[in-house]
């Protein structure tokens, strides 16, 4: 993972002055269809090995990884030649500026997501970050303002949306068969799930643990799912009272969420272990509807991943057990097990969402769909982001926190 002391922008950086943004002609979608475009990495961890480079992979002949760049120069080294990738790069800037690439992915901690970002348009690319895109309304809106400013796409990486039971749930509760929602469970926990690798457990590098690790995942696709009512307040609770505690205790990369991806991991200190192990509470929306949430990397609770949805004429469960609609037919109560079937891309990637996605971002690219028809919109990122600025103020607070005091 990236860490914060790469070079500043050289002259091929000075900031043009941002014209209109452009429509595509034509005659510049066929070209664009017709196109290879250059891809290149800043951050190689295992989201991108594990994710980032297997989709841009399944897209075949319509993309080449040009470069990849980490300040860790064993992990861009050995990314570059696990994946037959021609270069690799310590300074993000150099690469930018070299390889002049179309697209760019920002897999590094959530501290510099705004930082490389802001990089890839000043030098002409589209942007592809990881979750969470900002920490803060404040850098969220920045970052697609400048996308606008650039006439290029930030495109924010929500992968939940596009796996298994949650995209079947999403269109069963799309189609009105849950009537008016009002009330939703977001419970992920992972017993003793401390993400090993890179520096999630480090606040000045990833500002926050696993609400915004995990959180992001669960609030984002309850808003696709629900209609992106907006948030009006988070009151939250941030707890780290384990792993601070044991020493020596067996765990798991893949229930830590890496499953694939982890060749050259940084060396993990829990000394350095400063951000939250657990975060639960609630939030209101403003069309009434309220939601609970319980996230966690450590809780001496069973392993889990479940969101309830209740709407006035059925309900949906989506998790480790499935998806199941309970609704009533006739005079009886009645629960409905949908047949989900396997995701096609399984075959490239343990992170099919994430190809799912990039398949979305080429047909935006190509023309072939408008950046407003693009399943993650900046009105949903940016109300999540809205509950991630406000759950760690409200935590930091110790009180509920409404979206007027965001910013403040």
């Amino acid at each position: 993972m990236l860490q914060h002391h790469c070079k500043r922008y050289g002259p091929a950086f000075e900031t043009a002055k941002a014209g209109p943004v452009k429509t595509l002609s034509d005659s510049e979608t066929e070209e664009n269809k017709m196109k290879q475009y250059k891809v290149a990495i800043i951050g190689n961890g295992m989201i991108c090995n594990a994710a980032h480079i297997p989709a841009y992979q399944a897209m075949g002949d319509k993309v080449r990884i040009v470069a990849v760049a980490d300040i860790r120069e064993e992990a861009a080294r050995e990314t570059a030649e696990r994946h037959g990738i021609p270069k690799y790069y310590v300074d993000p800037y150099k690469m930018l500026e070299e390889e002049k690439p179309d697209i760019i992915s920002v897999c590094t901690p959530n501290a510099y997501h705004k930082e490389y970002t802001l990089a890839g348009f000043r030098a002409g690319c589209h942007v592809v970050c990881e979750k969470p895109v900002a920490m803060n309304c404040a850098d969220a809106e920045e970052m697609f303002r400048a996308a606008d400013q650039a006439g290029r796409h930030l495109f924010v990486i929500q992968s939940l949306r596009f796996t298994g039971n949650f995209k079947a749930a999403a269109s069963l509760a799309q189609s009105g068969c849950l009537g008016e929602i009002y009330y939703a469970d977001l419970n992920l926990v992972r017993r003793r799930g401390v993400p090993r690798w890179g520096m999630f457990h480090m606040a000045k590098e990833n500002v926050g643990g696993a609400f915004c690790d995990l959180g992001v995942h669960m609030c984002d696709y309850l808003m696709y799912l629900s209609g992106n009512p907006k948030m009006v307040a988070v009151s939250g609770n941030a707890v780290t009272k384990i792993v601070s505690k044991e020493k020596n205790i067996e765990f798991s990369n893949a229930e830590s969420g890496a499953p694939t991806g982890l060749f050259t991991p940084r060396k993990f200190d829990m000394r350095e272990f400063d951000v939250e192990e657990f975060a639960n509470g609630y939030i209101r929306l403003d069309n009434g509807m309220t939601v609970t949430f319980k996230i966690s990397w450590a809780l001496n609770l069973p392993n889990s991943n479940t969101v309830s949805i209740c709407g006035d004429k059925g309900g949906l469960t989506i998790g480790d057990d499935g998806l199941k609609l309970m609704t009533t037919q006739g005079a009886y109560q009645t629960d409905v097990i949908p047949r989900v079937f396997p995701d096609p891309y399984s075959e490239y990637s343990d992170f099919t969402g994430h190809i799912h996605e990039m398949d979305y971002i080429l047909k935006v690219l190509n023309g072939e769909m408008t950046i407003e028809e693009y399943p993650i919109r900046k009105d949903e990122v940016m109300n999540v982001v809205s509950m991630i600025e406000a759950f760690y103020k409200s935590a930091r607070l110790g009180r509920e926190v409404t979206f007027q005091e965001l910013g403040r």
